[in-house]
């Protein structure tokens, strides 16, 4: 379902440009900056589709290559969050400071959402070497889950990377449907629990998995949010969600078109 492109198409050295003597010119060091937080978020991405692609098919070799990015999106952060710290020291531009701001803001969520990768594939390495397996209803669903939060990510990812706001308020719909999702697909697990068709053990699992999905969703959310606050400097974040939650016509049908994309036959 989700495909990877090559190692060496990823960026390697995007976060060696973030040169001190650049702190000097804001205007080019938050051109690095950029550059910077997007080469994380396309990271985050693809580790991402790497840990969903193992809940398929899992394997010693993926899970040491999850594991091993997911360091490279901490260093990220890390880099980032201090050159963006010792940038807003500066004398910037409102413009200038709103940029910065967002950055130093994306960049956890960008860190968090390869935590949550790592954490997937943690639970695909405990179903492999306890040798348990979802059924068949409960397989189902997770694809439709999986398929919904790799929609979020990468719309998410299009919008922070082109600047897209109409993409950024496209974002909490789908959010709010793949929150719908976890709560259905809880309440059905339970029922096969009841029936005998899954494992207690088995459910510990898949909670954590469909924790993990869902938290992703919500770190998407916080980006979107982010993006929108930030070209409106007189917004903060409750007033962005109750803004796009409250926008209507047009919220109820990016709503309703999510819902039937990825509703759930079992229902």
């Amino acid at each position: 379902i989700f495909k990877d492109k090559p190692d060496d198409e990823e960026d390697s050295d995007d976060i060696d440009k973030l040169e001190e003597r650049f702190l000097t010119h804001p205007a080019i060091a938050l051109e690095q900056s950029n550059e910077a937080v997007c080469a994380m978020a396309r990271k985050a991405r693809k580790n991402l589709s790497r840990a969903m692609n193992l809940l398929y098919g899992y394997s010693e070799e993926g899970y040491r290559k999850v594991q091993a990015k997911e360091e490279v999106l901490d260093r990220y952060e890390d880099k980032l969050g201090t050159y963006l710290v010792k940038l807003t020291r500066r004398e910037l531009t409102q413009e200038q400071s709103s940029e910065a701001s967002k950055f130093l803001h994306t960049i956890g969520d960008f860190e968090r959402i390869g935590d949550h990768a790592l954490n997937l594939v943690e639970s695909a390495e405990e179903l492999k070497s306890k040798n348990l397996a979802l059924s068949d209803a409960a397989r189902h669903e997770l694809n439709v889950l999986l398929r919904a939060v790799e929609e979020i990510v990468d719309m998410t990812f299009r919008a922070f990377r082109d600047d897209d706001l109409e993409k950024a308020y496209r974002v909490e719909p789908l959010e709010q449907v793949i929150d719908d999702l976890k709560e259905k697909m809880r309440i059905h697990h339970i029922l096969r629990m009841q029936q005998g068709s899954c494992g207690i053990e088995a459910g510990f699992i898949w909670s954590d998995l469909l924790t993990n999905l869902e938290r992703v969703s919500d770190h998407c959310s916080n980006i979107a949010c982010c993006m929108i606050e930030g070209a409106d400097h007189n917004l903060h974040r409750h007033e962005v969600l109750q803004s796009i939650r409250g926008s209507g016509e047009i919220f109820d049908r990016e709503y309703s078109s999510y819902r039937q994309k990825y509703a759930l036959t079992a229902e």
